[in-house]
């Protein structure tokens, strides 16, 4: 089975919907979002995905959003920080550049297209935020992001998925 297809089925058990735009850092997990029978809501822009998350994670307790890289990512930002600020339990997902196009320590700006370092410019602002750099760390992150949404006082979180995990079997 795919991460991606994975990624569905655990979703499944958590929301109904989920709010995003597509592009290419984050199909492998649309399809595995649609393959598992969740229902994808499309809006103009990633702002809104955010937005329309948090407003329906206040009215259902958890909702999740989807980007790609880059600027896709980083237009969750202010839906984010709403949620952080309101204390609503969201998932962020980010789909990210392929894990051997990561700059890693390189002093260069990026390697791979839209490469940016999401979890970074979001940790001021989140509960808890991480590239996910392993294909067996991808269900557990996903179990520990959702109990950290909702613990204590409720808050966003954000996990980056690169490319090739997205696309690697489990």
């Amino acid at each position: 089975m795919k991460v991606a297809d994975a990624i569905g089925l655990f979703l499944k058990d958590h929301v109904r919907h989920v709010f995003c735009i597509s592009g290419g850092a984050s199909l492998h997990i649309i399809h595995g979002i649609v393959n598992a029978g969740i229902q994808i809501v499309c809006p103009q822009n990633e702002q809104a995905a955010a937005f329309q998350a948090d407003c329906y994670a206040r009215i259902r307790g958890m909702a999740c959003a989807l980007a790609t890289s880059g600027p896709g990512a980083t237009n969750l930002i202010t839906g984010i920080a709403t949620s952080y600020y309101d204390s609503v339990s969201c998932l962020y997902l980010t789909g990210q550049q392929t894990r051997s196009r990561l700059k890693g320590s390189s002093p260069v700006r990026q390697i791979g297209f839209q490469e940016t370092p999401i979890v970074d410019i979001v940790k001021p602002i989140t509960k808890y935020a991480l590239t996910v750099m392993d294909v067996d760390e991808v269900i557990p992150a996903l179990q520990l992001a959702i109990s950290i949404a909702k613990e204590g006082r409720p808050g966003p979180v954000l996990l980056d998925i690169p490319d090739d995990i997205q696309r690697a079997h489990i």
